[in-house]
């Protein structure tokens, strides 16, 4: 009788660590609540901090910071290399829209947040009129740095499965700093950085893809590890 309870008692535990896989700081809305997107919305935005430190137990990395290794841009304009390229701020997002079709298995995810890029660089080329090359740390600050992220998913064994995405972006100011520009050379450094910051929108024309693309994927890979840790029915309740 003793050991009947006590296995009892161990397969109700097994069962409720495996329906427990919602991390507790994400609140699920349920599928017929009227207003399940600006549910989700909220669900999102505060439990958005926390995801961002990374969930071990899922496996899923930290976003911020975000560890985005070597980035290039190769046009046949410039060379710039980012090594060690760490992004933080994304902690801090703002949802600005969640929409949801849950027929079409579609959804759009519309945020906002003030980044920072830091990394060491290597850079030689011309930025519109002017030359430019140096090695050291860059600094890139990114003030509204607005990103939405259209993505198909379809649920397969009970999880949601992204089958792909589309992203766009838009920002409201970029500063830059770059250390040893032209070799150290203060008069030359000054100059272009005050032209590269009056032509911020330009330069990061030429220079952001590459950087915030991935920042874009990392957010994805991180969130296809959510769905694949956590049933469909636990995201949404039926």
């Amino acid at each position: 009788m003793g050991v009947s309870v006590y296995i009892l008692a161990a397969v109700y535990f097994a069962v409720g660590v495996m329906a427990g896989i919602l991390p507790p700081f994400i609140k699920p809305c349920s599928i017929s609540d009227p207003n399940l997107n600006q549910c989700i919305e909220k669900s999102i935005e505060l439990a958005g901090p926390k995801f961002a430190d990374g969930i071990p137990e899922l496996g899923i990395a930290p976003l911020d910071p975000v560890q985005l290794g070597t980035v290039v841009v190769d046009n046949p304009a410039l060379k710039l290399t980012f090594s060690d390229t760490v992004v933080t701020g994304l902690r801090d997002f703002k949802v600005n829209s969640y929409k949801m079709n849950t027929d079409k298995g579609k959804a759009v995810l519309d945020f906002t947040a003030n980044v920072t890029l830091k990394a060491n660089y290597v850079m030689d080329g011309q930025v519109l009129i002017l030359p430019i090359r140096g090695d050291g740390q860059a600094k890139i600050k990114i003030t509204n740095l607005n990103i939405v992220i259209k993505y198909d998913y379809a649920t397969t064994d009970g999880h949601w499965v992204v089958s792909g995405y589309k992203d766009s972006y838009k920002m409201d100011r970029a500063q830059f700093k770059f250390t040893n520009l032209f070799g150290g050379n203060k008069e030359l450094a000054d100059t272009t950085l005050r032209f590269v910051n009056e032509n911020w929108s330009i330069i990061m024309s030429e220079i952001a893809p590459p950087a915030i693309k991935e920042i874009i994927r990392n957010c994805v890979e991180e969130v296809k590890k959510l769905f694949a840790g956590v049933p469909a029915s636990e995201l949404v309740l039926l």
